[in-house]
């Protein structure tokens, strides 16, 4: 096993504490990683959008700078500060030096990042995306992208992967317990990861089925909007738990019609990653269903959780997936129809639990 100098593009706080978790992994076995590079985009290119047409728009503005890029390197403790500052600094015309480069930015500007990026990338190079969305529609792209799919229509890198799973970041930063599933269609891709993210903390495991893993991770900003809303009710465990499991039973069916195995859904990076992001403890998606459910407009609740929210947007997507493939979207219709203000939070909490259907398969 030869060592692999690893990149994190992105200065959010996930990016943050992937490249610390990286350092601490290298330090440990250098023998597994010989470098770890930090690649911050330039602020204007992650900054949130200004249109405001849809409250999928305003799911990516007014948000303070802290919510998608901060510049300076910051940590939970001391430790954790000390350490990243040890990872290097680099620029965009340095990232070919990589072997492996993880991508952490906001869905929105990826492909501008991924454009700037690519004249210094080459097709030898892994890229695995820890991205929680899809890239929106919009004029140039008319429809839903996969991460994945536009890294493959914007660089010449071909070896690509995705994580999700039970893993947030505050877990990197502490070194808890955490797992995360390695999406790829290449062994060496899942291989990679396993050899630069596994250790003492962190199980790293590894599945073929690339898309199944990109949409539970995006599926997890949805199922956490739900808990944070069901939570301001203080319904108790029982009602996390029905929109965890359905939740994934109702995503799983949209993203089946996108290339994707159901019981990818029902693993760690699904269910695994639901569970995680519906704890109070890290997820901003959650705090923002809190807020949606105290009848806070959702664009000062943006402006209160103060981090990148990616529940809004995808409830859309999921929302108009839905129409085209002809699937039933209970909980994602419910929060469609909140976040449009057309249910009060009780009716909305009753439709996100209630259904006419009691097969337990559809």
């Amino acid at each position: 096993m030869s060592g692999l100098t690893v990149a994190v593009i992105g200065g959010g706080r996930w990016a943050r504490a992937l490249a610390g978790f990286l350092l601490h992994n290298q330090r440990r076995s250098q023998d597994r990683i010989t470098r770890v590079l930090h690649y911050r985009p330039p602020r204007e290119l992650v900054r949130a959008q200004e249109d405001n047409r849809s409250y999928a728009d305003a799911a990516q503005t007014d948000i303070p700078a802290a919510a998608g890029e901060v510049p300076d390197v910051s940590a939970v403790d001391s430790a954790q500060q000390a350490e990243r500052r040890q990872v290097t600094s680099i620029g965009v015309s340095e990232l070919g030096q990589a072997d492996v480069i993880f991508l952490a930015v906001p869905a929105p500007s990826v492909r501008k990042v991924l454009r700037l990026a690519a004249p210094h990338l080459h097709g030898a190079q892994t890229l695995i995306h820890a991205i929680g969305s899809v890239i929106p529609a919009c004029e140039e792209h008319p429809h839903t992208t996969l991460i994945s799919h536009a890294v493959g229509e914007e660089t010449p890198i071909r070896k690509v992967g995705g994580l999700a799973g039970p893993a947030l970041a505050p877990d990197l930063e502490e070194f808890a317990p955490a797992a995360l599933v390695c999406g790829s269609r290449f062994d060496e891709v899942g291989a990679q990861a396993i050899q630069v993210l596994s250790g003492h903390s962190l199980l790293v495991y590894t599945t073929h089925d690339l898309i199944g893993v990109e949409l539970s991770r995006a599926g997890s900003s949805v199922i956490a909007l739900a808990a944070g809303v069901a939570n301001i009710l203080d319904l108790g465990t029982p009602a996390r738990a029905i929109l965890i499991t359905r939740g994934a039973a109702e995503l799983a069916r949209i993203a089946v019609k996108l290339g994707a195995e159901e019981r990818t859904f029902f693993g760690l990076a699904g269910v695994g990653e639901f569970v995680a992001a519906t704890e109070r403890r890290g997820s901003a998606d959650f705090e923002l269903g809190r807020l949606l459910g105290q009848r806070v407009p959702l664009p000062e609740a943006l402006k209160q959780v103060g981090r990148v929210c990616d529940g809004p947007s995808m409830v859309r997507e999921a929302h108009l997936l839905g129409h085209k493939f002809h699937v039933r979207t209970s909980i994602v219709s419910a929060l469609y129809q909140l976040l449009h203000g057309k249910f009060d939070t009780k009716d909305a909490l009753l439709a996100l639990l209630s259904t006419d259907i009691h097969n337990e398969r559809e």
